[in-house]
């Protein structure tokens, strides 16, 4: 089944994302798509001039880690909620130049002609428009812009603006705007609010000849801001004059046009966070990378970017052949998430990215379970960057644990930015303590992939063994349950079912955290004792401890139906009222933007993979008969009203065997952002589904799955494609992985030799010498 043209939203190309529409109707959702970072800063794709129409348009730069405080507001408090919300910090807007000829102001919205591209090869958003005045007069320009992928701190633009048919001058008032705001919708929780004016306080404004700054202090939090802007052109002004107000700075330039002769602007915007340096400091700081930045211009910045993006691709590029919209779409995907996470260990990957405001900009356990696979499968230094982000809030989460009565341990949060706590919700929210679970999914799911037993020693094991402690509290040995272990008062990934004890997916990935725990206590004692020592020491666990972890695991309580044949996905799940989909209206999706929280946990029905996940997750602690029964009771009852939800049905669809399903999922998930499915790209891209469409290939159609002591491909190919290929990086080896319509060829890129397992069989691969296998089927 291929993707319908009419149903795309812009044309398939393999390369770029394109639009030749002046006056656009998705304005924002534009402004999403053609977004750009670098993983510390962020800005959305709007036109330089601003938004001329009445179409509503969206502003935003905002950096990563970097928030502003707010209290939250309740009717009713009850001790223990979350007391402030973290939300990501918008700072001023760099990109803002506007063009005028003879007083007309140079706009894409009145121009002849006009395109905008991003090109993903290079992270570069291009733009090209024929512009005609009221009298007559001609110009063309053509912009670049780029989020530098090696200078974080810069964004960076070119103009070049020629004259077609006369000669005389053009105007240019170029400027950091600190004044932009937005208003969102209200009634959506997953819109979060834009207010600039509430969240900095201006120390410090100044134009000089060549460079102007702006010095926030951010409210409520311990951030200070610098952004500045300064310029090059290919021809002096023949005037410059500064711009000041409390908002916004620069200057007005005027230049003298030549007939065909191209006039070039270059502008530099850099921005720089501390929490420690004073404001002089800091603003001696910024000055000097912004100096750096100018000197080295823009063709030598631009390479350097490219440079990165190449290195990118080559480790994470996916081929699809035989189908251009969704190779357009997985590579849109891949690119955003390089762009949006954090490389700093100091910010991690919200769940919109740092394309828009959505969800405040809070981190889930998203990162951990979605976009690590990718990462840590692609990019490892980049999924250990983001598990130090985790080590370095561990602080956060043991004074969590306390706030939740926790005498031990580490509870990470379930929405944050800087390690606390931020939502407001504890029923779908602060109760959701798998979050434990997923950091320690991940640390495992690392640690199989790049035997970095450094980051074990150092940071791993002390996140691992502090999150497992917390099981031991929060559960109780039952005896009206046989002396099982039993997690109560808990809620699942199904936010549409809260509150449950002895959710399946809790339960099941508790157990297998705490027997990674108890696996890692013992090999570090053994390997390096003086090691565990410390540590234990400085952690306050016993040996007795560690004992209970593996006791607690052997006797975890999983729910299961003897007359189904299922696991329950809790205790009551399937003692509910089935939800009625026939008489459900399409308009009244999602549910939670039209019924109660209470109406829609008193029945059967799940917002997105809850048993499922955990099989795919857990994937050899089921048969795939179990999976298949439990796939064919709860999908069903899924609204996928999740964006989160249809990639994982589509890699368990594939594992067993119904390969139709799996590609209808898969299909759902890859272009779900480009083409706006769920409706509300428009306040940013969502992370998750873009990882999860990258698993969907690689780990169901291809089938990889990568155990403690083995490495795993079952590749089928769908019907209508002609190939598909993918890169992996795993023990220190570079694979390539070329999946055709009988058969797969395995090629190690680079690294030592390695066994791999294809549809069962063992296989010795060597550095440039390729296996060709017979695949089992197509779907």
């Amino acid at each position: 089944m291929k993707v319908s043209s009419k149903d795309l939203l812009f044309a398939p190309e393999p390369w770029s994302l394109s639009t030749d529409s002046i006056q656009s109707q998705q304005a924002m959702l534009e402004e999403t798509l053609f977004a750009l970072a670098n993983g510390y800063l962020g800005s959305r794709g709007t036109l330089e001039e601003g938004r001329v129409t009445d179409g509503l348009s969206c502003e935003g730069t905002y950096l990563n880690g970097v928030y502003h405080s707010e209290k939250i507001t309740y009717g009713e408090v009850a001790y223990g909620y979350a007391s402030h919300n973290q939300k990501m910090q918008q700072v001023p807007n760099g990109k803002w130049m506007q063009w005028q000829l003879d007083g007309e102001l140079v706009s894409l919205a009145t121009a002849q002609s006009g395109r905008r591209w991003l090109d993903m090869q290079t992270a570069t958003l291009h733009r090209q428009m024929q512009w005609q005045s009221q009298t007559g007069k001609q110009l063309s320009l053509h912009s670049r812009r780029i989020a530098s992928l090696s200078h974080p701190n810069l964004l960076c633009l070119q103009v070049e603006i020629c004259a077609e048919n006369f000669s005389g001058p053009v105007q240019l008032r170029s400027l950091l705007d600190a004044g932009y705001s937005f208003s969102p919708n209200q009634n959506d929780p997953r819109v979060g609010k834009l207010s600039m004016a509430d969240s900095l306080h201006l120390e410090k404004a100044r134009v000089s000849e060549d460079a102007a700054s702006m010095l926030h202090e951010v409210k409520h939090s311990p951030f200070r801001v610098a952004s500045l802007i300064t310029h090059s052109y290919s021809d002096q002004p023949a005037s410059c004059h500064p711009v000041q107000d409390n908002s916004q700075l620069g200057w007005d330039f005027t230049f003298e046009l030549k007939q065909g002769q191209p006039l070039v602007v270059e502008k530099y915007v850099l921005y720089q966070h501390s929490r420690s340096l004073d404001f002089n400091a800091l603003e001696t700081s910024a000055a000097g990378l912004l100096n750096d930045a100018r000197n080295l211009g823009w063709d030598r910045l631009y390479q350097a970017h490219k440079a990165r993006a190449d290195e990118f691709w080559q480790c994470s590029d996916v081929q699809i052949d035989g189908d251009p919209a969704l190779q357009q779409g997985i590579r849109f995907n891949l690119l955003h998430l390089f762009m949006s996470v954090g490389k700093d260990g100091q910010s991690n990957m919200g769940a919109k990215g740092l394309t828009g405001h959505g969800y405040d900009g809070h981190y889930f356990w998203d990162t951990e379970i979605y976009i690590l696979s990718f990462m840590t499968a692609t990019n490892p230094e980049l999924a250990r960057k983001c598990l130090e982000f985790r080590y370095h809030t561990l602080d956060g989460a043991r004074n969590r644990a306390r706030q939740m009565s926790h005498s031990s341990g580490a509870l990470y949060p379930w929405r944050t930015i800087g390690g606390d706590e931020c939502s407001a919700f504890f029923p779908a929210g602060t109760a959701q303590y798998h979050i434990n679970a997923a950091v320690a999914h991940a640390i495992r799911h690392y640690y199989q992939a790049t035997d970095d037993w450094p980051f074990m020693l150092e940071m791993g094991a002390e996140m691992l063994f502090e999150t497992a402690r917390l099981w031991l509290d929060l559960g109780h040995f039952n005896p009206h349950k046989g002396g099982l272990f039993c997690i109560d008062g808990v809620t699942g990934p199904d936010e549409y079912t809260a509150i449950v004890n002895n959710n399946v997916y809790t339960n099941a990935m508790a157990r297998a955290h705490l027997q990674f725990a108890a696996r890692m206590a013992g090999e570090i004692q053994q390997s390096e004792p003086q090691v565990f020592e410390a540590l234990a020491k400085r952690l306050g666990l016993s040996e007795f401890e560690v004992i209970q972890w593996q006791e607690a695991a052997d006797k975890m309580y999983l729910p299961f139906d003897e007359t189904l044949q299922i696991h329950a996905q809790d205790d009551t799940f399937l003692d509910k009222k089935p939800w009625d989909f026939a008489s459900t209206p399409a308009q009244n999706y999602p549910l939670l933007l039209h019924y109660h929280p209470l109406v829609i946990y008193r029945h059967q029905v799940l917002k997105q993979a809850d048993v499922v996940l955990a099989m795919y997750l857990l994937d050899d602690a089921f048969s795939k008969a179990q999976k298949k029964r439990n796939l064919d009771y709860y999908e069903p009852l899924t609204t996928h009203d999740s964006t989160l939800s249809s990639c994982i049905h589509s890699i368990e669809f594939a594992e067993t065997g119904n390969f139709q399903r799996a590609y209808e999922f898969f299909h759902d998930t890859v272009r779900m952002d480009i083409d706006n499915r769920h409706g509300n790209t428009e306040y940013g891209i969502h992370t998750a589904c873009m990882a999860g469409s990258w698993m969907s290939i690689v780990h169901g159609f291809a089938g990889l799955r990568i155990r403690a002591d083995e490495v795993v491909f079952n590749p089928v190919l769908p019907g209508h494609w002609q190939g598909y290929v993918f890169n992996l990086t795993c023990h220190g080896r570079q694979l390539k992985v070329e999946v055709g319509k009988n058969d797969t060829t395995y090629l190690l890129r680079e690294g030592d030799p390695m066994v791999i397992k294809h549809a069962g069989h063992a296989v010795s691969l060597q550095q440039d010498k390729p296996q060709t296998l017979r695949n089992q089927e197509s779907l």
